[in-house]
Formats: structure tokens, C-alpha cells, sequence
């Protein structure tokens, strides 16, 4: 196992906010609003609509942020609220399990959809699975996948990626809220009109077993076979090993703060990607698979 995927790397929600403790004291004055003016929080637009959010939202925006980035940095604090709510729950998924993954998912009416929690974060293993960029762009790493369910009827899904040195900051692309029932069709279809789902054709993907996500289907069809594989083998989900502590503790005094400002070593150091502060869970193989 490589160094970088022994442990849960620092995540999109830590670097999302400001100041430890901004969760604990902006998150709930949200939710108090939403309840005491019938606002709701179910939905990213709804979300937004609300007062407190927007003053968290301005908080969380670096001064030079683009305008254009409103919608990438509401996205992401929609689903840090319901991941905040939800007791902060990550999953490293192992290589491993991805490659099962990728061949394998539940077949038509074999399986009852359902979720391990309301939200979470599943994070993918270290420079795995690959975006293209656009022309002229580099190609951009996955780091996870968001989800959120507030009702428990439907799933709003957003993929974090771009988490390099080069950069400061990640990218971010919200995917269209479904129906917890599309889950077993979208686990089950090919998503590409030509050849194979996940495969990639970046140099030395072969070599290296790489992979490509080129659409929100393909994101989606991972997402709901991982959700398959959570429901249907509870058993190979394993606490996670603490790491050596470097998180939020090591960071800059002087780091700006928001989406956008970033992390700018938080992808390379000498000793492998900076780890994340949370406790996790890790997403195993099974001898029988």
C-alpha cells in the first residue's frame, strides 16, 4: 500500500473552513433559522436562500475569489453543513475495493437502495482515479465524493478534485440531486456511448491501472456502488489508523482563508500528503469477494 493511502488525507471540508470551531458556531445558527422561519436546508438553492448561510458563505470566500465561484463554494457549503450535522463521517475507500468496484456492481432488483448516513465524504485512494482537463489543461486527480440526504429520499452528490501543489485551492463539481430510487439503475448502466466506463487513456494508465471519470454519470455510477457495497458488505468497514498528527495545527498562521486560497502544499511533501484531522473509516476487501 502506498505511504499516501495508509492514512485519510486532509479533506475538502477542512479546508473549506476558515477557523477550527467555524462549523460548531455558524452550522447551527442555520439550522435554527431554517427551523424558526420554515427555511429549509434540504436543497443547495433553499440552503443558500437562508440568511446565516450567506453570511457563512461571505466568511468562507477568499477576498480575491472570482464571482463565478459563488456557486462552487455554496455547493461545497451545503454539503459541509449536512457533513458537519451528520458527526463529520469519512470513508477512505482502498484500491482494492475501487477495482472491485469498476468490474462489479448489484445487478437489477438485487438490491434496496440505502445510504451508511445522511452525508458523508468518500474519499478515493491517492491519484487513482483522473478527470480530463480541458484544452490545454492538465488532467485533474479525484480526491472524493460528497453526499448528502436530508430527507433520506433523495441524494445530492459533489465531487472534489484538483488538490495539488502547483494549485492553490481544488476544484469542485456539483452533480443534479436523484431520486434514491435511480440509485440501482445508475450503479448498473454503461455510461459511455463508447468504450469502457472508467477507462482511462491518459499515458501509462494501463501501466499503472488508472482510471478516468469523463462524465457526472460515471462519478454517479461509482458513488452508488460504493453506496451498493457499504449496504451489502457492512462488515469490511474498519476504523481507521491515526496518522502522524500534522493537521490543522501546521497550517500557516497567515494561510487566507476559503475554497479557493487553499492549501497550497496539500497534495506533495517529502513525507506524503498532508493527513487529515478527522477520524475515518476505512472501506475494505473481503476474503470471499
Amino acid at each position: 500500500m502506498p505511504l499516501h493511502d495508509a492514512y485519510a488525507r486532509v479533506t475538502p471540508y477542512e479546508l473549506l473552513l476558515p477557523e477550527e470551531g467555524f462549523g460548531g458556531e455558524r452550522f447551527p445558527r442555520i439550522r435554527q433559522e431554517a427551523e424558526e422561519w420554515g427555511g429549509s436546508v434540504d436543497t443547495p438553492d433553499s440552503f443558500l436562500l437562508l440568511s446565516e448561510a450567506a453570511l457563512a458563505l461571505r466568511e468562507i470566500r477568499g477576498e480575491g475569489d472570482a464571482p463565478d465561484l459563488i456557486q462552487q463554494h455554496g455547493a461545497l457549503l451545503f454539503q459541509a453543513f449536512h457533513f458537519w450535522e451528520a458527526g463529520e463521517p469519512l470513508f477512505l475507500l482502498d484500491t482494492h475495493v475501487v477495482r472491485f468496484l469498476v468490474e462489479t456492481g448489484p445487478g437489477e432488483g438485487s438490491w434496496s437502495p440505502s445510504l451508511p448516513e445522511k452525508a458523508g465524504y468518500v474519499q478515493l485512494p491517492h491519484h487513482l482515479l483522473w478527470a480530463p482537463g480541458g484544452e490545454g489543461e492538465a488532467p485533474e486527480s479525484l480526491d472524493g465524493i460528497f453526499w448528502s440526504s436530508p430527507d433520506g429520499e433523495n441524494v445530492t452528490l459533489l465531487i472534489a478534485m484538483g488538490m495539488r501543489k502547483d494549485r492553490p485551492g481544488l476544484a469542485v463539481v456539483p452533480l443534479p440531486t436523484l431520486p434514491m430510487g435511480a440509485a440501482v439503475p445508475w450503479a448498473s448502466m454503461t455510461v459511455r456511448p463508447e468504450g469502457e466506463d472508467f477507462r482511462s487513456s491518459l499515458p501509462g494508465a494501463d501501466l499503472e491501472g488508472l482510471y478516468s471519470i469523463e462524465s457526472g454519470g460515471e462519478a454517479l455510477k461509482l458513488a452508488m456502488r460504493t453506496f451498493w457495497y457499504l449496504d451489502v458488505f457492512p462488515g469490511r468497514v474498519v476504523e481507521g489508523a491515526a496518522a502522524e498528527p500534522q493537521g490543522r495545527a501546521d497550517l500557516p498562521e497567515d494561510l487566507p482563508h476559503g475554497t479557493a486560497a487553499g492549501v497550497p502544499d496539500v497534495d506533495e511533501a517529502p513525507q506524503g500528503p498532508r493527513p487529515s484531522a478527522l477520524p475515518y473509516r476505512r472501506i475494505i476487501m473481503g476474503e470471499e469477494v
